[in-house]
């Protein structure tokens, strides 16, 4: 029973997931949790794991088929929300390891952005704050998750350069200083370090001319040798069943016909923090995802196969473990998941270390939070904790007490610290 069961789960998402070709799913790293309700309601959780749902088994195919299927529901909301993974817990750990509250703000709301296209902040009840106008970011939908054809999507998919044979990395803790092998990600931290007026290019795919050193992701100049070359990939719906996608090498488009070379006059005078904070979001993904890009793979172009190819057409890509991982992301017990799926633990303590190296290039590194104990204080003691509250009003209240505790005042639109 339990076998007929999974196979008509697995049909169903199937057949699901083929009405995607065209609309692909979305990609949803540390997806929205906070939903605003209309009519003025408490907001309520984007889509919460179903309570039948065990915290040891992603690839339940009942549990994928519903994880599936709401996720594709709520984050069409009118009204939207945010992730107190990537707003509000960025903006506290942007504070504490030395960012001004100004700063800290303007790094978490490009960090939301990289998925929503604009970020603007709304109180709990859903209503824009009153100087929502002033704390909008600019628009960057060419980064955001369903965007293939801009390659908006491997800002949240980060698979590694190997080979089929080569081993799978460890992406819960991905090196972000392997440029041979971490290409997007390393990609991307380069240009964030570089600021503003650098020159360091942000390029599709993250590929760039081959360096010296061999790799793909830190030359000068975005991929042309000796022209810009197709990027063809695949991504699962259902093994076998893959969304196929194309990209060519080249400026990574920012909004509309804006290309990367823009992008500091497109944003304008928080350019620096906008960079930070679309970096962070990639290594966030990058390890919310590391289920699937382990597995993935990206390779170079050859005399024989002139492209950049990225294969995520593996089982661990498939959209019902993938939907399942992201309702294990807030408002559940971490310590009853395998240790593979604590990826807000994971996450949160690796956005915290490259904050601080963000915070060191920029002069303003707070020397109090390289003492270990802060971090746990900050991140075990409190984010954590905070975030597996399964009420999404409790959840984000406690987020907001655990930023109030260490001195940071409320994300916008949370209630006010109190005393």
């Amino acid at each position: 029973m339990n076998g007929h069961i999974r196979r008509l789960a697995t049909v169903m998402l199937t057949l699901v997931g083929a009405t995607f070709a065209l609309a692909p799913p979305q990609a949803h790293g540390f997806a929205e949790d906070i939903c605003y309700t209309p009519g003025g309601a408490p907001p309520h959780s984007c889509a919460p794991l179903p309570p039948p749902c065990p915290l040891d088994d992603p690839n339940g195919a009942l549990c994928g088929l519903e994880a599936f299927v709401r996720y594709g529901y709520t984050l069409r909301q009118p009204l939207g929300g945010r992730s107190l993974v990537h707003s509000d817990s960025t903006y506290i750990i942007a504070r504490t390891v030395g960012f001004s509250e100004r700063d800290a703000y303007w790094i978490a709301a490009y960090d939301e952005a990289t998925d929503l296209g604009t970020f603007a902040p709304r109180d709990v009840d859903g209503e824009p704050v009153a100087d929502a106008a002033a704390l909008t970011t600019a628009d960057i939908s060419g980064l955001v998750r369903t965007h293939f054809a801009t390659g908006g999507f491997l800002f949240h998919f980060l698979p590694t350069m190997r080979g089929p044979r080569d081993p799978e990395p460890d992406g819960l803790r991905p090196d972000v200083d392997d440029p041979a092998h971490e290409v997007m990600l390393t990609h991307v931290r380069t240009w964030a370090m570089a600021g503003p007026g650098s020159g360091a290019p942000l390029c599709t795919g993250g590929f760039t001319n081959r360096t010296a050193a061999g790799d793909y992701a830190t030359g000068t100049e975005c991929f042309d040798d000796p022209q810009p070359t197709p990027i063809n990939g695949t991504y699962s719906v259902e093994t076998p069943i893959a969304i196929p996608f194309t990209n060519v090498t080249g400026q990574q488009v920012i909004s509309g016909g804006v290309l990367s070379s823009q992008f500091d006059s497109w944003v304008g005078p928080q350019s620096w923090n906008a960079r930070i904070g679309i970096y962070i979001h990639a290594l966030a993904d990058r390890i919310s995802h590391h289920a699937c890009t382990d597995a993935g793979t990206v390779t170079a172009p050859s005399p024989e196969r002139p492209e950049f190819r990225i294969d995520l057409n593996t089982p661990t890509c498939d959209q019902g473990p993938h939907a399942v991982r992201h309702e294990y992301e807030t408002g559940v017990d971490f310590a009853s998941l395998d240790p593979e799926d604590r990826t807000t633990a994971a996450a949160l303590s690796t956005v915290y270390d490259e904050l601080i190296e963000f915070a060191r290039v920029r002069g303003t590194l707070d020397a109090d939070s390289l003492v270990p104990e802060n971090k746990s204080a900050l991140l075990v003691d409190g984010l954590l904790p905070a975030l597996q509250h399964r009420n999404p009003v409790e959840r984000l209240n406690a987020v907001t007490d655990v930023g109030c505790r260490f001195g940071v005042p409320a994300f916008p639109g949370s209630p006010a610290c109190q005393g």
